[in-house]
């Protein structure tokens, strides 16, 4: 009963911000870091393969009785209802209740008036020469292992600028059991809800790995929208001075912009283009169909069960924000 109601009913934006974004949640996030950061593996594994044991075992008990009532029927319900019920308040209250959390856009700059076809088509003009530009000088480092520390100084100033009062702790990100599913299905990476740990997927190039971890860092430092945590994942690369970072935020946002149907091939740089096939072949390499389809179908109904109604086309509402919210002379979104 407590599960459902931690489900269903959601304390509104204001308390939110004031409460828990810069109240609890910031001694859970630090809590959280304290214990799983010395660990070499993902502590979200076990307390998710934990809740599933304790599921199976019941089912186990309830099959081993030579006799079954309705009354030991109704009992196994009841135990596998408590156990999903305990975990639906430990994912609210440790990180759901962020979903909560007003629009970026209220705590920045924002005009609407920005968000036009005609911007939308120049930023993609500027992010094509950006990639073209950044191209060689990120392509002579992309073997350098990434550097969290430089990532976590352009990334700090974004997420506090745009509401966080306090400091986030994040680090390297954690393996994972999940990581053959996020191969096969796509997923770049997620942060576990329960423990707060950042897995990436393994097979990530090296021009992907800074947009999306600080995509995944962003979720932990209470930004749980797609778009939100995507634009603030940009602005951390493009304020970044290694042009790795700055290739990997461009080369990301050009791919969330409105597309052109052809690209002349002298509109990209030999690199560029080399780049663009190594996504393809990744993902024809690893990706199942069937199961991307059912995966991202599943977090499609996630994602609006938890008030974002555009579902994953939230992912793609990054292009809002970026031609809607200007930047200082830091890189940074614009306070009120």
């Amino acid at each position: 009963m407590l599960g459902a109601i931690a489900l269903l009913v959601q304390p509104d934006a204001a308390w939110i911000e004031r409460a828990y974004v810069n109240g609890g949640y910031p001694v859970w996030e630090h809590a959280a870091y304290a214990i799983t950061h010395p660990l070499p593996w993902s502590l979200g594994d076990v307390a998710a393969l934990a809740g599933a044991a304790a599921i199976v075992w019941q089912i186990v008990e309830f099959g081993r009785r030579r006799v079954r009532r309705w009354s030991d029927v109704g009992q196994l319900l009841l135990g596998c209802a408590a156990v999903l019920g305990l975990y639906a308040i430990w994912f609210e209250v440790s990180w759901g209740w962020n979903y909560a959390r007003a629009p970026l856009e209220t705590r920045v700059q924002f005009d609407a008036g920005r968000v036009t076809s005609g911007n939308a088509d120049a930023l993609r003009r500027r992010a094509m020469a950006q990639m073209n530009a950044l191209a060689p000088a990120a392509h002579a480092i992309a073997a350098r292992p990434l550097d969290y520390s430089d990532l976590r100084a352009a990334w700090l100033p974004a997420v506090q600028r745009a509401g966080d009062e306090w400091l986030p702790l994040v680090g390297a990100p954690k393996p994972t059991i999940a990581d053959p599913f996020m191969m096969a299905t796509g997923t770049s990476g997620f942060v576990n809800p329960l423990t707060l740990n950042v897995a990436l997927a393994s097979d990530l190039l090296w021009f992907e790995r800074p947009f999306d971890l600080a995509h995944e860092w962003s979720h932990d430092a209470a930004y749980a929208r797609e778009d939100e945590a995507n634009y603030l994942a940009i602005v951390t690369c493009l304020r970044s001075p290694d042009p790795a970072m700055q290739y990997s935020g461009w080369f990301e946002l050009f791919l969330y912009l409105p597309q052109k149907k052809h690209y002349a091939r002298r509109e990209f740089v030999r690199l560029v283009w080399q780049d663009f096939a190594a996504l393809r072949k990744r993902d024809a390499r690893h990706i199942n169909v069937i199961l991307a389809h059912w995966s991202w179908r599943t977090y499609n109904v996630y994602l609006k069960s938890n008030r974002i109604a555009s579902g994953v086309a939230n992912y793609d509402e990054v292009t809002r924000l970026m031609l809607g919210v200007p930047l200082d002379s830091d890189g940074l979104p614009a306070a009120r």
